[in-house]
């Protein structure tokens, strides 16, 4: 049967076969190159998505370097604020109890004392009366005494502040 068959025709159809093959190729081959494609569309999408994402976040970036060095200066400023108030509220302390150490021995002292030679100012007997000058009263036979200026001020100073 393939002797009644000239070659030329064994031959077309040899090549019909491989140009079907062919075909059939090609177009398997288009159908990879169309994904191929549209995915390589996809990618330039999502980078140029990707790379506006970086810009942003470069800015972000920017933004809290900006914000944390300015909240570091005022936080630095506020600290040393802070300790100097701290030694200026040493100092007072420290002194106020140098002040209340003082007040507390003079008045366990005068409170040991007899309120015998009383100022005519000073009721209680507070103020020790051993440097005051004494002048004698017109219609009183008991000397009387006056304080001094200091001494006058700092009664002053500690009736109007209670």
């Amino acid at each position: 049967m393939l002797d009644a068959l000239p070659l030329d025709f064994l031959l077309n159809l040899f090549l019909i076969a491989l140009l079907l093959a062919t075909i059939g190729y090609c177009a398997m081959l288009n159908k990879r190159l169309t994904n191929m494609r549209d995915a390589h569309a996809e990618l330039r999408r999502l980078t140029e998505e990707f790379d506006k994402a970086l810009v942003r976040s470069k800015v972000g970036v920017d933004e809290l370097k900006t914000l944390a060095q300015t909240t570091g200066k005022q936080f630095r400023e506020e600290i040393n604020q802070a300790k100097e108030l701290i030694e200026e509220l040493q100092l007072i302390n420290a002194s106020s109890t140098r002040i209340a150490d003082r007040l507390q021995v003079n008045v366990a002292a005068t409170s040991k004392r007899e309120n015998t030679g009383a100022y005519v100012d000073d009721p209680a007997g507070l103020f020790d009366d051993e440097e005051e000058e004494v002048v004698l009263g017109a219609a009183q036979e008991e000397p009387r005494k006056f304080r001094t200026d200091a001494e006058k001020e700092l009664l002053d100073m500690l009736t109007k502040s209670t």
